[in-house]
């Protein structure tokens, strides 16, 4: 018994060594969209200095953040300049006003040196490729995980049957095989797994789709899922309604960017991610995963001090890159937007969607949810038809 109490204050001593090696003071630094938002940033992380169980005696966070410029290159040189030369050891970015560019030269500049990048606000498949975006995690998820949902949506309604259209971007890719993999994986739930009769891929900035449209109306299948951007969702509702294919008996499920398109047919359906525009709400999540991961990296890692000179390449920040992997493990329970945690790219899973139908008027109504059951610990979809 003597011996492993021995053990024990041993290994107490030990971790105890290493927790008191490590850095006192975090900077954190954030690359906002606006004075609200970095305002808040700063409100969020004083909070969080008072949280005893996210911040250990001795511990203290400071905010670091700028806003977000429109040009890539001064962003970057904004992050070297104000950020990396006073040793963040983690950065938050949103999206700038105008612009998807800024968001990527911060991963990338962070990136670098191995600094974790969390996005609030991202939501690009590009951003998924850890070859590229090596340190980059986000408290959103990539427009691809929609297909998740689709794929309850067509169990639900028993839709064995479909058209697959989409952009041939990265986006659309990336939805098609999240698609393929996740209604193969329905097997074990239905009797029949979803058939999709044909993919339809076309370029972006379309002015016609009314061939396509065309051989769809030769097709079988009546159910089409479809991923585009608003201005080209609109070309194919325009011709789909001049060929009478947005009548009763086709139905039409899209993504979030296509629910937009000013045309969009009475009784599409179409999801909505909840909190998507709450960039508190995400700070906060994202400060709060931050803090976990340090938490847990203090008690039993040695951590070394952050880069601090962008014009030295140097070595790679080894604590970065485990930081990195503390954090991906991560997962906050009752988050400010739902159960936040990561799987392996980084992206955050467990996200909620609102179904929207277009009602008349072109009006847009919730009918259903996409949500996490804390009983079953798992997502659930909860549909009210009576208004479908």
């Amino acid at each position: 018994m003597s011996c492993l109490l021995e053990g024990f204050l041993i290994l107490y001593a030990l971790v105890a060594a290493v927790a008191a090696g490590n850095p006192t003071y975090y900077n954190i630094g954030g690359v906002l969209s606006n004075n609200e938002s970095q305002a808040q940033f700063k409100e969020i992380i004083a909070h969080l200095n008072f949280d005893q169980q996210y911040v250990p005696r001795g511990v203290t966070y400071y905010d670091k953040a700028i806003l977000m410029d429109p040009n890539p290159i001064r962003t970057a040189l904004n992050v070297c300049k104000h950020l990396i030369a006073v040793r963040v050891y983690a950065v938050v970015v949103s999206h700038p006003l105008t612009g998807d560019l800024s968001p990527a030269a911060v991963s990338y500049t962070s990136g670098f040196y191995h600094i974790p990048v969390i996005g609030i606000s991202s939501r690009d498949s590009a951003f998924s490729d850890k070859n590229i975006h090596v340190s980059f995690l986000r408290t959103v998820p990539p427009y691809s995980h929609q297909a998740d949902v689709w794929v309850e949506l067509l169990k639900h309604f028993n839709y064995m049957k479909v058209i697959f259209i989409h952009s041939s971007d990265s986006d659309g890719r990336a939805l098609l095989g999240r698609f393929q993999t996740t209604s193969q994986n329905l097997e074990d739930d239905v009797e029949v797994k979803v058939n999709v009769e044909s993919v339809i891929e076309f370029e972006p900035g379309l002015e016609s789709f009314k061939q396509q449209l065309m051989e769809m109306k030769n097709a079988q299948a009546r159910v089409y899922l479809m991923y585009a951007g608003k201005t080209d969702a609109e070309v194919i509702f325009r011709d789909a309604a001049r060929l009478n294919m947005t009548d009763n008996g086709y139905v039409w499920i899209v993504t979030e960017q296509a629910l937009d398109a000013e045309n969009a047919p009475e009784g599409l359906l179409g999801l909505k991610l909840v909190n998507a525009t709450s960039e508190e709400a995400h700070i906060r999540d994202s400060i709060y995963v931050l803090a976990s991961a340090i938490r847990d990296m203090n008690q039993t890692e040695e951590i070394t001090e952050a880069p601090k000179d962008c014009d030295k390449s140097g070595s790679i920040w080894e604590s970065g890159r485990v930081l990195f992997e503390y954090i991906r493990k991560q997962v906050l329970l009752n988050g400010a937007t739902g159960k936040v945690a990561f799987d392996d790219n980084g992206d955050r899973i467990f996200a909620e969607y609102e179904i929207i139908n277009v009602i008349e008027k072109k009006e847009h109504k919730a009918v259903g949810h996409y949500y996490y059951n804390t009983e079953q610990k798992r997502m659930r979809l909860r549909l009210d038809e009576n208004n479908i």
